[in-house]
């Protein structure tokens, strides 16, 4: 029965969201993959171009976040909730501002125009909204893991590593979202960036925690597919662009902690 104290979120709006969400990824990369195989589909777009290629990329960064928002909506409620959007987006921004600004904790970097207006002239608008959305995803899978408070935060924070493992090659270099000043390892990405990815998420993820009180004990049902569609937008860059081995090592990435949740199914299973 339904908590009439609880918000609820329309089955068919979230169906909707998910559909635009998944819809810009795929108008993406077709794009993408049109521009590689027939060049000329560009000149045919003509002054239209650049916002055949944006636009989809803003429609993306602005379903995610509220994909996340309805999935834990009414489990959360309003307060919980919209405290998690700002904690998780402030953070983000902040680390970002500071990244781009000094160098810290990321390494050297800066964001291209591809995506702008900027805050502050350093970091898209809508960057911020992505650390809040993947952190809740992040979260919410390692909390079905039976873990404690502590471990739980160390687990979500290692899922936003792993999401960014085909996110960086494809946003770095396959299609330049960002730039690195000093060459790095990984597809031009300095090491130090995952260390800085993981400290931003356990400070997002402990004010998820212990400010927010974040518990869900009716995990929604999307979850799992909201983390594969999103991890499939950078995989596919990845191979559009002929990154074959990042897309390979972002992918077997991606799917560890739904390997560790489907574990955690099994032993559940088993015992009881």
């Amino acid at each position: 029965m339904t908590d009439p104290h609880r918000p609820s979120v329309s089955p068919r709006l979230l169906a909707i969201t998910l559909g635009f969400f998944a819809g810009s990824i795929a108008f993406s990369l077709v794009g993408m993959m049109l521009m590689r195989v027939v060049p000329s589909v560009a000149a045919l777009a003509g002054p239209a171009l650049p916002w055949l290629m944006k636009a989809p990329t803003w429609l993306y960064m602005l379903a995610l976040p509220a994909i996340a928002l309805m999935l834990h909506l009414p489990a959360l409620g309003w307060w919980r909730s919209g405290f998690m959007l700002v904690w998780g987006s402030f953070i983000g921004m902040m680390a970002e501002l500071m990244g781009t600004g000094t160098g810290y904790p990321f390494g050297a970097y800066s964001y291209t125009a591809f995506l702008d207006p900027k805050i502050l002239g350093h970091v898209p608008f809508l960057i911020p909204l992505s650390w809040y959305a993947v952190s809740a995803l992040a979260l919410d899978i390692a909390s079905r893991l039976s873990l404690s408070r502590g471990q739980r935060i160390l687990a979500a924070a290692a899922f936003m590593v792993l999401w960014d493992v085909a996110l960086d090659p494809a946003m770095g270099a396959a299609f330049p979202v960002w730039t690195w000043e000093t060459e790095g390892f990984f597809y031009g990405m300095p090491a130090v960036n995952w260390v800085g990815w993981y400290l931003v998420s356990i400070v997002i993820v402990w004010g998820y925690e212990f400010l927010g009180a974040f518990t869900l004990t009716d995990p929604p049902r999307h979850t799992v597919t909201a983390w594969l569609v999103n991890g499939a937008f950078p995989i596919g860059i990845c191979i559009v662009s002929g990154l074959y081995g990042a897309a390979l090592i972002g992918a077997v990435a991606l799917l560890l902690p739904l390997l560790a949740l489907e574990a955690h199914r099994a032993t559940q299973t088993a015992v009881g």
